[in-house]
Formats: C-alpha cells, sequence, structure tokens
C-alpha cells in the first residue's frame, strides 16, 4: 500500500540502515532535485503496528527533509521489526546508490552476527544480501578465525605474558553481540508539550460549539449533539488510556523477549564449545 506520510512520523533506526554512512552530496543532489518538483519512487515503511520503520530510502528521506517537504510518499509493508531488519539487509543491491565494500559487508555481518540467521547457509545470506556466496563465507571465516598466534596468560608472581597457540587449539570464540537498544525518541519540553494538549484540547472543544451553534434544528436538538459529543469525547479519553497500558505492556513483552534471545544465545555458544 502506497499513501502520503507526515516525514515526522517515520522512526529512523540504525539497526535498519544498510549502508554505512550518508552521502551528503548525494542528499544535496536529490534535495535539488526534490525542489525542482522531480518525482522519486516512494520510501519503503515496516508498519508493526505502532512504529513506521523506515528500511529503504534513508538518502531520499534526508532529501525531502532538506527541500522542507512536509510528506513523502511510502510504500507500507505490514510486519515487525525483525521483518524489517532483514529487508534492510538486501535494500540498495539493485537500485540506488552504488553499494561499497563496507556497505555490503555491513549487511552481511548484521545476519552473521544474528544468533538465528547465521545458522543459514552462505547461499541464503548471500541471497538476502544481494551478494556471492564468496563474499559471505569469506567475512564467515574471518570472523571465525583467530585473531593472533598468541595468548595471554599470568604468571605465578602476578605478571600479564605471552605465549604461542598451542597447535590445534582453538580461538576465543567472540561473544554474540548485545542487542541494541532502541534509540530514545526526542520529546517536546514537558510545558510545552503539556502547552500544545490544552490548546488542543480548547481548539476541539471550540470547534464542536461552533459546529452546533450553525447547525439547523431545534435547541433540543442541539443539546442533543452536544451530549453525544461528549460522550465521543469520554470515549476517546478511555482509548487513549488504555492504548498507553497496551504500549507499556507491548514494552514489557519486547523485553522479555529480547532477554530471551540473549539466554538463546548463551546456550547456543555452550552448545558449539561443547559440541
Amino acid at each position: 500500500m502506497i499513501k502520503n506520510m507526515n516525514i515526522a512520523a517515520l522512526v529512523l533506526d540504525e539497526r535498519l540502515q544498510s549502508r554505512v554512512e550518508i552521502n551528503e552530496e548525494t542528499v544535496s543532489d536529490y534535495a535539488h532535485d526534490v525542489e525542482k518538483g522531480d518525482v522519486f519512487p516512494p520510501l519503503t515503511v515496516h508498519f508493526d503496528g505502532v512504529h513506521y520503520y523506515l528500511t529503504d530510502g534513508f538518502h531520499r528521506y534526508h532529501a525531502n527533509k532538506r527541500a522542507n517537504k512536509v510528506s513523502v510518499a511510502c510504500e507500507i509493508i505490514n510486519g515487525t521489526f525483525r521483518d524489517a531488519q532483514l529487508y534492510s539487509a538486501g535494500v540498495n543491491a539493485k537500485h540506488g546508490l552504488r553499494r561499497t565494500y563496507a556497505d555490503k559487508r555491513k549487511s552481511v555481518m548484521s545476519l552473521l552476527e544474528d544468533f538465528e540467521w547465521q545458522q543459514w547457509s552462505n547461499a541464503e545470506i548471500a541471497r538476502r544480501c544481494g551478494v556471492s556466496p564468496t563474499f559471505v563465507a569469506n567475512l564467515r571465516n574471518s570472523s571465525q578465525a583467530p585473531k593472533t598466534d598468541k595468548v595471554k596468560y599470568t604468571t605465578p608472581s602476578g605478571e600479564v605474558a605471552t605465549k604461542a597457540r598451542a597447535p590445534g587449539r582453538p580461538g576465543k570464540k567472540p561473544a554474540a553481540p548485545e542487542p541494541k537498544p532502541e534509540e530514545p525518541k526526542q520529546e517536546i519540553e514537558n510545558g510545552e508539550k503539556e502547552l500544545i494538549e490544552v490548546l488542543t484540547k480548547e481548539n476541539q472543544d471550540l470547534s464542536a460549539r461552533l459546529a452546533i451553534a450553525h447547525m439547523g434544528g431545534t435547541e433540543e436538538d442541539k443539546a442533543s449533539a452536544a451530549a453525544i459529543i461528549a460522550e465521543q469525547k469520554e470515549r476517546i479519553r478511555v482509548l487513549e488510556i488504555e492504548l498507553v497500558a497496551v504500549k507499556a505492556s507491548r514494552d514489557a513483552f519486547q523485553a522479555e523477549a529480547n532477554q530471551m534471545r540473549k539466554q538463546i544465545a548463551m546456550l547456543n555458544r555452550k552448545l558449539k564449545e561443547a559440541s
């Protein structure tokens, strides 16, 4: 589904950015084209039921912001945050600014460092990331190879020394990466936020009173309309309270799921070491 969305509603997360960095020259060129009226393909956004995560079109996003655009066309895909992560690993393989080696490496490593996706074959990861199986195999081997032929140890006197690694001794396996915390959203200052809420409520009340004042019918009809509006406002207030509770439950569930992923990753490491 494609629809115009307010740019401010889109959530940018570093884990969904397949490139190592934003090319400012490209953003400037795109912004100039946007100002001229050129039409770009819609951004790709994943919607998890709460957030709209940008997964493809970061350069176009920044170009529209630089051109002072309020809204932008977006293709909405329903899915979880992990769906968005997996999708983002393969973007720009066939379109957009040509990917660098570092960009490709970042995409592949995002799968190789994941407790679930690292179990996939080199060919499957290559297909998802838009690279060759050899490219994946080289990165997998280099990430698992010992970093040095020397090992550190502590002498009986307490000094730290080094010695040659014993033949056939496996290198220390890298610890599974800790999940990156959600980046906190920028919040409006409390005073400004409260003022906006008060003004919004006053605006809604005035609009309702104005609509009733201009409606046809008797005073009884107007009183009935006012009662209906008041009832609907109360329903909205209750729903907003329930929504806060739902979001809190969702956040608790996500935190519990992240903790479970850590435990699974730890058990997988122990299982590999035991085998």
